[in-house]
Parts: C-alpha cells; sequence; structure tokens
C-alpha cells in the first residue's frame, strides 16, 4: 500500500473510532437525561443528579463529533457554502461541548444556557442535513447512511419550526397542544437517530478504512 493511501486508511479509521465513540455517549447522555424526567425532574435534591450527568456526557458526546467532522471535510465540495457550513457545523460542536460543563459549574444559569444549547442544536441538525446530502450526491458515503442522516436533521428542524409555530398560538390552546405535540414527536425522533446515525458512519468510515 503507498503510503499515502495508508495516512488516508488510518485517518479513516480514526475517524470511525471517534463516530462510535460520539454515538455511544449520545445514546448513554440520551439515557440519563430520560431517566432525569422519569425519575429525578420533581426531586432533584435526591442523590446526584442525572440531568447533570446528562449535561457532562452530551458534552462529551459533541466532543468526539469535532473529530469527525473535521475528517468529513475531505469528501464535501470545494465550494464557498460547503466551507461556510461546515465552520458553522463545527462552531455548534464546539459550544454544545463547552455549555454542559459551564452549567454545572455554574457559570451558566439554565436560563441563560438553555436557549444557547438549543440554537446550537439546530444548527448542528441543519449542518447534519446538508453534509449527508452532499456526501450522498457525491457517493462519499453509503446512501442509505446518508438518507438516514438527512431525515433525522431535517426531522429535527421542522420538529422545532413546528413548536415555533406552537409558541404563536393562545397559551394552553387546543392548537397549541397539537403543535407542541407533533412538533415533539419530530424532535424527538430525530433526537433519538442522531446517535444512531454516527454508529452507522462509524461503521461505514471502518469498512472503507478496511478496503484501503
Amino acid at each position: 500500500m503507498p503510503a499515502a493511501q495508508a495516512v488516508r486508511a488510518s485517518s479513516v479509521r480514526r475517524a470511525a473510532r471517534f463516530a462510535y465513540a460520539a454515538g455511544i455517549t449520545a445514546m448513554l447522555a440520551n439515557l440519563f437525561l430520560i431517566a432525569f424526567y422519569a425519575l429525578q425532574a420533581s426531586h432533584p435534591e435526591d442523590g446526584t443528579s442525572l440531568g447533570s450527568a446528562n449535561d457532562l456526557i452530551g458534552s462529551l458526546a459533541t466532543a468526539f463529533m469535532i473529530p469527525v467532522a473535521l475528517a468529513l471535510t475531505a469528501w464535501l465540495p470545494d465550494r464557498r457554502s460547503a466551507r461556510i457550513t461546515h465552520v458553522i457545523g463545527l462552531s455548534a460542536m464546539a459550544v454544545l461541548t463547552v455549555d454542559g460543563p459551564l452549567l454545572v459549574l455554574g457559570v451558566l444559569t439554565f436560563g441563560v444556557q438553555a436557549p444557547i444549547m438549543v440554537a446550537a442544536w439546530m444548527i448542528l441538525c441543519l449542518w447534519l442535513f446538508l453534509v449527508n446530502r452532499w456526501l450522498r450526491l457525491s457517493d462519499a458515503l453509503s446512501p442509505r447512511v446518508a438518507r438516514f442522516g438527512e431525515f433525522v436533521g431535517v426531522g429535527t428542524l421542522a420538529g422545532g419550526a413546528v413548536v415555533g409555530l406552537g409558541l404563536l398560538l393562545p397559551w394552553m390552546s387546543w392548537g397549541q397542544w397539537i403543535l407542541f405535540g407533533a412538533g415533539g414527536l419530530l424532535g424527538a425522533v430525530g433526537w433519538l437517530g442522531i446517535p444512531v446515525w454516527f454508529l452507522l458512519l462509524g461503521r461505514d468510515l471502518a469498512k472503507d478504512g478496511t478496503r484501503r
């Protein structure tokens, strides 16, 4: 194997390991969040906060996403829109990496951290949708994996948009509840699907690294 191909194969395999790590830790963070709302949201003083565990592990998950995003740069189209999208996506991941520890340490209050986190998460989902679209069109990624990435990205964005529309309706009206429910369902599908996409991406990258 030529030296350049060997280096590239090693880089792809390393990106695959980070993708697996991102998927596993993101799933664990989701489980902690579900457990928090199921068991501890009304009694946060009881024992170690599951919410804090979610914040810290979720930040770790987005930290693992950054090397994966950097590795995907090699397959993106060489045009300005792709470069800008990638920079914005990486910036969102960086924000999500630090905001959890800042909340746990008390540097940020929940009222300040939550809107920042939601905005960064929406940007990450937009990045996910666009990057998967470009990777699918260039045949750089398995069409099934790329389409799934597009689906979870746009699903989360659509869910946020529907919830936003619900905020325009009279508070606690039936229409608002319907929009909140529909938007929440779409958002939940995307939120739970993103870790799965990283695991599928890791599998694809591992196969690619083995072939090369």
